[in-house]
């Protein structure tokens, strides 16, 4: 593979880098949809949304997955760092804790009507990462059913 079909990847989130290094290709949950970032992508920033990180780090035959809370995006120069406010490994998620998180965050969500915005906020936020990290494991199943 040449040089010229990959390009820099720099994954942080708010404690630690988390990757970094190269990438044929990433795919994720950007505010406005879903976005695919190749080599030599124009220049771009971007808010990201709660959803899934997919990187093709060449050289393997498995896309890395990434569940993600939201954050930053910028592509330039060849090079893609995101920031990430919160991240969580796909090998490290529990189904079953996750369903129960995404029950108790919609919970929260009807008790808020009548609490603050922030309240709200964040019982919204917790709904949509939980969402974002079941939607992370269906993906991977689905992914390695059909044997990629």
């Amino acid at each position: 593979m040449t040089t010229t079909n990959i390009m820099n990847v720099d994954l942080v989130d708010s404690e630690s880098r988390i990757y970094a290094g190269e990438a044929e290709y990433l795919v994720i949950s950007a505010f406005d949809g879903e976005i695919g970032i190749y080599p030599h992508h124009i220049p771009l920033i971007s808010k990201l949304r709660p959803g899934l990180l997919r990187i093709k780090v060449p050289g393997d035959e498995e896309q890395k997955i990434f569940a993600i809370s939201g954050g930053f995006l910028e592509v330039c120069d060849n090079s893609v760092i995101m920031m990430i406010d919160r991240l969580e490994r796909t090998d490290e998620l529990d189904e079953q804790r996750l369903i129960e998180q995404k029950n108790l965050a919609l919970e929260r969500v009807k008790h808020t009507g009548s609490s603050s915005t922030s309240d709200v906020a964040k019982a919204m936020a917790s709904l949509e990462i939980a969402i974002a990290q079941l939607k992370a494991l269906e993906y991977i199943r689905k992914f390695r059913r059909k044997g990629h």
